[in-house]
């Protein structure tokens, strides 16, 4: 619509004000709906995950409002072209629906309404949105084991199911994405959830030891930064005990 505005009328402004107006529209409505239905979807979610798997209660980040408002709300805030990661969103979205499954009326579904199998299944949920996000099955599994290593709740056939879970989210994911592309059933990149469009090029062994330099100085810079921080963390409570 906006190339349309600036080939009709070669207006640039005209074209940056559409922008702008859809943009603050889009975002105003997804503020409007966080803050005024449900509250408890503002934010990432991964920190209200975090502390609901580790005992503590956050109210409102668990249920069909908020469930609903997350997926809508972040649509709109995409549409009006925010800086939106999708590892948060949808580690909320997955522990939510871990949840509410815990409640569906099906027959041999009330043994799951306690405490320890809510947070079992919501963190199955999480590790099945990471796994969506970063098309990453083993990732998602070590995500949630990683947040809530300390507890009780989790075992070792917990383990493998989790991981068996974010298998087929990840399988799953990739059919419906080759369907709606109409593309053949292969194994590609198509598993993971782009919150844009992107344009892919094919990489050769001429990029190899650009790739190679610059993960050595990455690497380097995110040592020291840890350095850094942990010498920065021990002078300040000596400063400020």
């Amino acid at each position: 619509m906006i190339q349309r505005i600036i080939d009709k009328n070669n207006s640039v402004f005209e074209a940056y004000l559409t922008t702008a107006i859809y943009g603050m529209s889009f975002v105003f409505m997804a503020a409007a709906l966080t803050v005024y239905i449900a509250p408890g979807a503002n934010g990432s979610g991964v920190g209200e995950v975090m502390g609901l798997l580790n005992g503590i209660n956050f109210p409102q980040a668990i249920g069909l409002r908020t469930l609903g408002v997350k997926c809508v709300s972040n649509i709109f805030a995409i549409s009006g072209l925010l800086c939106l990661g999708k590892e948060g969103p949808l580690v909320h979205i997955g522990a939510n629906c871990g949840a509410i499954v815990c409640y569906l009326p099906i027959s041999g579904f009330m043994t799951l309404r306690n405490d320890v199998s809510k947070r079992q299944m919501m963190a199955a949920g999480a590790a099945v949105g990471v796994s969506c996000a970063f098309g990453a099955p083993v990732g998602g599994a070590l995500f949630a084991y990683e947040l809530s290593k300390p507890n009780t709740f989790w075992t070792f056939s917990m383990l493998w199911r989790v991981f068996a879970s974010c298998c087929i989210a990840t399988f799953l994911l990739g059919i419906l994405g080759a369907l709606e592309q109409g593309l053949t059933f292969s194994f590609n990149d198509i598993g993971g959830t782009k919150f844009s469009f992107q344009d892919v090029s094919e990489s050769s062994l001429l990029n190899l030891p650009g790739a190679i330099v610059i993960g050595v100085a990455c690497g380097l810079l995110g040592s020291t930064f840890v350095q850094v921080n942990v010498k920065l963390a021990i002078i300040r409570k000596k400063l400020f005990p």
